[in-house]
């Protein structure tokens, strides 16, 4: 084997993929025709790989624990909304959920890197909690005289959460960018 060949051998998948310059590819068209061993490695690496890959159980039971600990972090993350939207309503003058709810956004477009998920982990508990306070009498009286009021104060706590939810994301999405560019 000779120093045309190693260079040939080493160019073969990118001349595969029609990424060499066409000087390039003339080489190796004319060493191929010349080199008997080059055009039989030619010809091996247009054999296709296998689409299955057989996966060892060491990997199946590493991608089980991550899982195991990705479900482990969201039940928690859910949680956490829970008790934030039962803890922190409007209604009770109680201006904590400004910070909370930032706090969360944050965290949550942190973890997860999506604005999408965190308004999600941050409103449909929140919107829950406003129904069982605003529209059944769950707590023993209803606290509104009709039903269209009790959803209009739910959609307006949702939205007011929403928007201190979306201030975290902001706040994390920034942090991101920070990150990136040290």
């Amino acid at each position: 084997m000779n120093q045309n060949c190693a260079i040939v051998q080493d160019l073969l998948p990118l001349y595969e993929e029609k990424l060499l310059n066409p000087e390039t590819e003339d080489f190796i068209e004319e060493h191929l025709k010349r080199c008997q061993e080059c055009r039989g490695i030619a010809k091996q690496s247009y054999i296709p790989v296998p689409a299955e890959i057989n996966q060892g159980e060491s990997v199946k039971k590493m991608i089980k624990k991550v899982t195991l600990r990705l479900a482990t972090v969201q039940m928690f993350f859910v949680t956490i909304s829970f008790v934030l939207a039962m803890g922190t309503t409007i209604m009770n003058d109680n201006a904590g959920f400004i910070l909370t709810y930032a706090i969360l956004g944050a965290v949550t477009y942190l973890f997860y890197r999506s604005a999408l998920f965190a308004a999600l982990l941050a409103g449909v508990p929140t919107l829950i909690w406003n129904c069982l306070i605003y529209l059944t009498d769950v707590f023993g009286e209803f606290p509104t005289n009709s039903f269209s009021e009790g959803l209009g104060i739910a959609l307006f706590s949702l939205t007011v959460y929403l928007v201190f939810t979306f201030i975290g994301v902001l706040i994390g999405y920034c942090i991101l960018k920070i990150k990136e560019e040290k």
